[in-house]
């Protein structure tokens, strides 16, 4: 396997079974977003967003904006429209987020967005979606996205917590050093490859049982 800049791929099986997502990290605050609802499942939305991207221009379109959804909102890069749904909230977005307590709205909302070229993703609805916002573990410039195959949420948020407790809060100073490491190397891409492979390798071997009976959980 080739350890290079950010991305690592490992391909376990092409059957047709799995999960055949495409997984991708979004330059969030660069784009526009229309989250159209604003209750709980809006406000989940809304938070996910401002956890990872808090600069994100985010215009929301609500008949009714909660309490909650209200004081989360209260930033100068968050538009607030109480109003309801037209096809014209679509022209100006890049990424459209759906989020009503309607089935029948959702679903006029996602093909709306379709018929102009919009990615959109309508909470609780895998069917309707392009693309699905995962559990994100974050360790300072170490981001993890967990994804279930839109099947278990619940799942995927029980391990970000798992993945979260297990990282060390160090991994930002390993990344720094290893960055440095990169910039320094000299010769071609396969030396490069190689000696970042060396470096690193420590990093994911299994240190030796001490005892055979305290490992029989492997």
């Amino acid at each position: 396997m080739y350890v290079m800049d950010e991305a690592v791929t490992v391909i376990e099986n092409n059957t047709k079974e799995g999960n055949h997502l495409f997984p991708v990290f979004l330059k969030l605050e660069e784009l526009n977003v229309l989250l159209i609802g604003a209750g709980s499942a809006g406000l989940e939305k809304l938070n996910a967003i401002l956890n990872n991207s808090p600069a994100t221009k985010v215009t929301v379109v609500a008949q009714h904006i909660s309490e909650d959804f209200n004081n989360a909102a209260r930033r100068q890069n968050i538009t607030l429209i109480k109003d309801s749904y037209s096809p014209g909230f679509l022209e100006d977005a890049d990424i459209v987020i759906c989020a009503v307590n309607d089935p029948s709205l959702s679903k006029i909302i996602r093909d709306d967005a379709k018929q102009r070229g919009k990615l959109v993703n309508v909470a609780d609805k895998p069917a309707l979606c392009d693309f699905y916002l995962g559990s994100i573990v974050s360790k300072g410039n170490l981001k993890l996205a967990i994804s279930t195959n839109g099947k278990s949420p619940t799942l995927a948020k029980r391990l970000r917590e798992v993945f979260s407790e297990m990282l060390p809060g160090e991994l930002d100073e390993v990344m720094d050093n290893l960055q440095q490491i990169r910039e320094q190397l000299k010769g071609d891409f396969a030396h490069k490859v190689s000696e970042l492979n060396r470096i690193t390798k420590t990093l994911v071997e299994k240190p030796a049982p001490k005892d055979a009976e305290d490992y029989w959980f492997l």
